[in-house]
């Protein structure tokens, strides 16, 4: 009885935290920072994260990567440890490249694996992808990860 008692105030506790809502007009901006990154810790650790390691190669989005906002980084064991990402909307002649004349608009970025400050590019990039991209990945397997937001900068 004593079990059940605490498995019913459990849940009713539970219930009333989960519908709470959180003032946060009377929060200084830095403890304000402090819970955004402690949500972003949360939304990392979450069973809804996911990240996909996408090989080289021509991709489509809606058909091989799906739709949305994603952060991109070398992998890990990128070798080498740079890679880039070039994105359009139509493939030429061959399939295995951007065909910009007759591309929506075209995109291409140099990514590095964070640290290989001896490699020009960027150590990661954000980017909205929409049904109908072509993603192509060159010279080292990239990670896919949701994007979860501008980091915050600092200012006050």
């Amino acid at each position: 009885m004593k079990k059940v008692c605490l498995l019913v105030l459990a849940l009713v506790l539970a219930g009333s935290f989960a519908f709470a809502e959180v003032d946060l007009s009377g929060m200084s901006y830095d403890e304000l920072v402090a819970l955004k990154d402690q949500i972003n810790l949360a939304i990392w650790n979450s069973q809804e994260w996911q990240e996909v390691t996408v090989p080289v190669g021509v991709w489509k989005v809606g058909e091989d990567i799906p739709a949305g906002h994603w952060t991109l980084t070398v992998a890990p064991d990128g070798n080498p440890p740079f890679g880039s990402v070039v994105i359009g909307t139509a493939l030429n002649e061959t399939g295995k490249d951007i065909d910009i004349m007759s591309s929506d608009y075209y995109y291409s970025e140099s990514l590095r694996l964070a640290g290989a400050d001896d490699y020009p590019g960027l150590d990661e990039m954000n980017y909205d992808f929409k049904d109908g991209d072509y993603v192509i990945i060159n010279y080292s397997d990239v990670i896919f990860t949701p994007y979860a937001g501008k980091p915050s900068l600092g200012f006050k």
